[in-house]
């Protein structure tokens, strides 16, 4: 016999993109939004995501823009601009645990809890070029985000009928980002899980975006067991230590 668990995070969060675009948008795009805001770098890229249409004649569209990539025949939308980054989650690294499965959960035996975090990874980006390193690169990028409310899917953990589950047991990586923090991957007593997106259902809230620049000697790539293993074995034995401690 055996228990389903089902873990997921708040009812806030969206959807965020890093990917790189031309050193003309983002000096272009730049000034305008320090000084006004986001509002028309938003509508300008809402105005390039139109079918059967052209864009010039969308009202949010700037004439005066450089092309996002150079050449525009490959861009379709923003959320395919991800060479860095491309996450659908929910907003920060609390995360909510119910019986039952994602398909058919009890809200009534919510817990709350904040997870271990196994390690993280920056994805922040800056204003200007970094240039103080030998190795540093900086690739211009557009950063978009599209805040959302709602269910974002989370994870069936199957557990032992007889066995209580245990908070203190799961473990996550998060990606740290210019709009705050989500959660990539999830482990319960170690065991690595899928996240089930069958049951999302979000409504939209608003868009944000912006222009920078990415450095990739910041880039850090996901801790792999074959490749890392000293880091992943580090990583564990603080996750021995923290899930066995005393409350």
């Amino acid at each position: 016999m055996s228990k389903q668990i089902y873990i997921r995070g708040s009812n806030y969060g969206g959807e965020m993109t890093i990917g790189e675009v031309t050193k003309e948008f983002v000096e272009y795009w730049m000034p305008i939004c320090k000084e006004e805001g986001d509002s028309r770098l938003v509508e300008h890229l809402m105005s390039l995501d139109v079918w059967d249409e052209e864009p010039e004649d969308q009202d949010g569209f700037d004439k005066d823009s450089p092309p996002v990539y150079e050449d525009m025949e490959t861009w379709n939308n923003w959320y395919e601009c991800d060479d860095f980054h491309h996450e659908n989650s929910s907003s920060g690294t609390e995360l909510w645990a119910f019986e039952g499965s994602g398909a058919d959960y009890d809200w009534d035996t919510r817990i709350e809890f904040e997870p271990h975090q196994l390690y993280s990874r920056e994805c922040y980006t800056q204003e200007t070029p970094a240039t103080e390193h030998k190795d540093d690169n900086s690739v211009p990028v557009l950063v978009f985000y599209s805040s959302e409310k709602g269910d974002f899917g989370g994870w069936d953990i199957e557990l032992a009928d007889d066995e209580e589950f245990d908070p203190k047991k799961v473990a996550v990586s998060v990606a740290e980002t210019d709009h705050g923090e989500m959660i990539e991957r999830l482990w319960y007593n170690k065991k690595e899980y899928d996240q089930d997106y069958d049951s999302v259902d979000t409504r939209g809230k608003g868009y944000y975006a912006g222009v920078a620049y990415f450095n990739t000697r910041w880039q850090d790539p996901h801790l792999n067991e074959e490749t890392d293993k000293e880091m992943w074995n580090e990583a564990w034995e603080w996750y021995d230590e923290e899930s066995s401690a005393d409350d």
